[in-house]
């Protein structure tokens, strides 16, 4: 009996992570996130779930740094084969980090798929009365875009408002705010509410449970916790990647040095040269030896503590501190019909703006390098 018992557990745990489509290296993001064990995972998981279901548009915020990373296309695929009239709205936050030529570029990527909005979230310190600034992210001067206040809240605000006359929705419309950890989500909804009604961190695993937030008699936010929805690949090499999506606690890594050998090979050596303050270096081995010596981080006997130092390159590169950036690649195939494009650009029509497919393709894109 207890080995009929472990087996039937052991199914609905394959079964489970099989729906979930979470990665092998994953399993343990939820926990890791709020300090706990893997069984929370699940109760993550039903949140976004409730999320989705009670939601009648979602907005997916999608890092401007890595934007195709951070996206859940089972999930938009899901929403759209469900039979239920839901939309998708993509938010790309956090373009204050970016190029403006590579948000525009991006802008354009996404827009051939979903209505899409150019964010920046306000990061003021005060709780309530959080500045917005009513002007296009296009036209934005770079002093703009590197002030506290909040970009794009208002053209967000007119697409929901639209989509509620358009649609003829004489109800308020619930809004449900989904994507990886640490994109921002929160934070876009302090910024739309213009109060610190969520509570925000740099560290993943702040939001543990689905909020409901009133922006008005006609709109109502939901916020759940981030979920990585990433498929595991055999050989695991996925896994760091996802790690330096700031998914995970640095403190709770079991492996902060293989994440810094893709934080290497993704940087120049000059600008590592330069950020950290050391001399010329071969491999990523190599460069956490002399960031160790530099940074004085040594074990007894002098010995560089190349962990330590891993964990702070890894931090920085959460932060900010390194920067960096994907370029779209270049446009093939969409996997969302041109007929459901068009049907959202009816709905979220405002005049003088575009979210809608793109037409024009005048800008060349390369493949990231």
């Amino acid at each position: 009996m207890a080995k009929k018992t472990d087996a039937r557990d052991r199914e609905f745990n394959d079964n489970h992570v099989e729906t979930v489509d979470s990665f092998e290296a994953g399993f343990a993001v939820e926990g890791a996130a709020t300090g706990q064990k893997d069984n929370s995972r699940k109760a993550y998981y039903k949140e976004f779930k409730k999320v989705l279901d009670n939601a009648d548009v979602v907005l997916e915020v999608l890092d401007a740094r890595d934007p195709l990373g951070c996206r859940t296309k089972r999930i938009e695929q899901d929403i759209l084969e469900s039979g239920v009239d839901k939309k998708i709205i993509l938010i790309l936050n956090k373009i204050d980090l970016v190029p403006k030529d590579v948000v525009n570029d991006w802008l354009k990527y996404l827009r051939n798929e979903y209505p899409t909005i150019a964010f920046k979230s306000s990061t003021q310190n005060q709780r309530s009365n959080l500045g917005q600034l009513n002007i296009s992210s296009e036209i934005a001067s770079e002093s703009i875009l590197n002030s506290s206040e909040c970009i794009g809240a208002d053209n967000l605000i007119k697409l929901l408002k639209n989509y509620c006359r358009n649609a003829n929705i004489k109800t308020s419309i619930t809004v449900g705010v989904i994507g990886f950890p640490n994109v921002g989500k929160s934070s876009v909804i302090n910024s739309l509410k213009r109060s610190k009604v969520c509570n925000v961190g740099s560290t993943p695993g702040v939001t543990k449970n689905a909020q409901q937030i009133h922006l008005d008699k006609n709109i109502k936010l939901l916020d759940c916790p981030g979920i990585v929805f990433t498929q595991a690949k055999k050989d695991g090499s996925n896994a760091a990647e996802v790690l330096l999506r700031n998914c995970v606690k640095v403190e709770l890594l079991e492996d902060p040095v293989t994440p810094v050998e893709v934080i290497v090979s993704r940087c120049q050596t000059e600008q590592l040269m330069e950020l950290y303050d050391i001399p010329s270096f071969e491999s990523s081995y190599d460069f956490l030896l002399k960031l160790a010596a530099s940074r004085g981080k040594l074990k007894k006997g002098g010995v560089p503590d190349i962990e330590s130092a891993a964990r702070s390159v890894i931090q920085d590169w959460n932060s900010g501190k390194i920067p960096y950036y994907t370029v779209p690649p270049v446009r093939k195939d969409i996997h969302v019909s041109s007929s459901i494009v068009q049907g959202y650009s009816k709905e979220f029509v405002i005049p003088g703006f575009n979210f809608g497919a793109d037409d024009t393709d005048d800008n060349a894109m390369k493949d990231v390098g």
